[in-house]
């Protein structure tokens, strides 16, 4: 296991000399934690009795791997831009050097291969796509536990990743139910929307139906009409394959893109072609999936799932699917 330690106070210091304050204030619970200049609260999960897991150990199929810890929960995730210089190591160094001066023991610490990659990230609770971006390459994971004298257990999970130039750092407070829900300040803005709810298209089970039937449809795509080019950002089916390559470095991929029967099929076909390398071009510019992992074909409205008679079935058909394109 590749476990990263406690980065040293000299080393912690000028990363977080001038940022914004976040307060936990839960009686004796309180975490005060300093992040980054520029961070930006872009997603919470409001305080609420329940239970989360929190990983012990890497992962592994033959036995459990997680705790599942009890009281109030709570969910924040931070975007830092332009973190060129601030890697997630140094990153993920500094939130546990704060737990430890804080009173935290740190119970568990490892860096994405070691952690389990795809399955060890997907059977936790790490915060949603979009809002929280974990790179299955470069992410580092931090469990910690801070014991009152009460006896009491305060719990803190954090996962720290990055891309492109931004970095991600969501972190999970378990506190004891008799403990006030905590408030957040901070230099911080509040989301105008909540993540998206991932349809099964978009979560894991994309990659499950990929294995399955050899092919999955990337519904959450937008495309203005007769255009090639996606008329957003934020793709979660994108961001489950983006980590799934990453993690299977041996695996390629066909984007294929569909088109409706309205027009030629040779206009089609172009159109097709174009969306696919669209969807191509994301995921090698924004999301650094390997140009040698992926390819794109179009073939227009050659292979329909639903009749074209209906602007509903015109709709179904115009899409993007990912093809498996290598058995190991």
């Amino acid at each position: 296991m590749t476990a990263f330690g406690h980065v040293g106070r000299g080393l912690c210091r000028p990363l977080i000399a001038t940022v914004a304050t976040v307060m936990f204030a839960g009686g004796a619970g309180a975490l005060d934690l300093n992040l980054p200049p520029g961070a930006e609260l872009v997603a919470t999960e409001p305080a609420h009795p329940g239970d989360l897991s929190i990983a012990h150990g890497p992962f592994t199929a033959e036995a459990g791997f997680t705790t599942l810890a009890r009281g109030i929960v709570q969910e924040f995730t931070w975007q830092v831009p332009d973190a060129a210089t601030q890697s997630s190591a140094i990153l993920a160094g500094a939130v546990s050097a704060q737990l430890d001066e804080q009173g935290y023991e740190i119970v568990f610490a490892c860096a994405d291969r070691a952690c389990g990659g795809f399955d060890f990230r997907h059977a936790l609770s790490v915060g949603e796509a979009p809002m929280m971006h974990v790179d299955l390459s470069d992410y580092r994971y931090i469990a910690a536990e801070r014991v009152e004298e009460t006896g009491e257990r305060n719990h803190v999970a954090v996962m720290v990743s990055r891309g492109g130039r931004t970095a991600y750092l969501h972190l999970a407070t378990i506190t004891p139910p008799e403990v006030a829900p905590p408030p957040v300040t901070g230099s911080s803005r509040t989301p105008e929307q909540t993540a998206p709810v991932l349809s099964p298209t978009t979560s894991p089970r994309l990659i499950e139906r990929l294995f399955a039937t050899g092919a999955a449809a990337l519904d959450d795509l937008n495309f203005q009409t007769g255009a090639s080019e996606l008329s957003g950002r934020n793709y979660p089916s994108l961001v489950t394959l983006a980590e799934f390559l990453a993690e299977e470095p041996a695996r390629r991929v066909v984007l294929v893109g569909h088109t409706d029967a309205e027009g030629s099929l040779e206009g089609n076909i172009a159109l097709s072609q174009a969306r696919a390398e669209a969807v191509r071009r994301h995921l090698i510019d924004i999301l650094g999936v390997s140009p040698d992992q992926v390819a794109a074909a179009g073939i227009g409205f050659l292979a329909p799932r639903a009749a074209n008679d209906t602007d509903t079935g015109r709709q179904a058909n115009r899409r993007v699917e990912v093809v498996l394109s290598t058995t190991d």
